[in-house]
């Protein structure tokens, strides 16, 4: 009687048992999550890449903005000194002095003893203009010394209607040695200085920068 052996049976379940092998389950899994990390991955430096140049020209944007905004600064400041400067101008141009007005009122006072034979004027300063005002002349009469005063006097008056810190004083007044002759009579005489200072405008301030003028 023969015996027969079924050895394919065997290799079969040798088989079966390799594909279920957990081992090898295991690493199926394993790869198939790396594969996923690896997609993710890729993914998210896609997505970073996109931002990257999102960010990038953003910068850019904001640094032409940034320099357009600095060019207006330095502008307004340009325009604001400018402005500045006018003003001052402006002021120094409406606080010009004139020595027309004093000159009128200086010919209001004198009177027909008193002949005026030299005039010197100077002005300083920018807002507040110090003017002094030196006036040589001659005075005649029976008086002359008191035609004179009277006149030193009368000027004060006059310029203070108009001008602040006013004073008038004699730099010189002497008795002419030989008298004056008028309608063929003789008459005294006497030679004056008269110092005049006074001062008009206001305090101009104009401030540039950290300079003022």
């Amino acid at each position: 009687m023969a015996i027969r052996l079924n050895l394919y049976h065997e290799v079969m379940k040798v088989e079966a048992l390799k594909r279920r092998d957990p081992l090898k389950i295991s690493m199926y899994g394993l790869s198939a999550v790396v594969m996923g990390l690896a997609g993710y991955y890729l993914w998210q430096v896609m997505v970073g890449s996109g931002l990257k140049r999102e960010l990038a020209g953003k910068v850019v944007e904001f640094q032409e903005v940034e320099r357009k905004a600095k060019l207006a600064k330095a502008r307004e400041e340009e325009l604001e000194e400018v402005a500045k400067v006018g003003v001052y101008l402006v002021k120094k141009a409406e606080g010009r002095f004139y020595w027309g007005p004093v000159l009128e009122q200086i010919a209001g006072v004198v009177p027909a003893e008193v002949q005026l034979t030299r005039l010197v004027g100077g002005v300083s300063g920018e807002g507040v203009k110090r003017c002094v005002l030196t006036i040589d002349g001659v005075s005649v009469g029976a008086e002359p010394r008191r035609v004179a005063e009277n006149l030193r006097k009368a000027l004060a008056e006059k310029l203070g209607v108009e001008y602040g810190g006013v004073t008038a004083k004699f730099r010189s007044l002497e008795d002419m040695a030989e008298g004056l002759a008028k309608g063929g009579k003789g008459i005294s005489g006497a030679t004056f200085a008269i110092q005049a200072e006074f001062r008009m405008g206001e305090e101009v301030v104009v401030e540039t920068g950290r300079r003022k003028r």
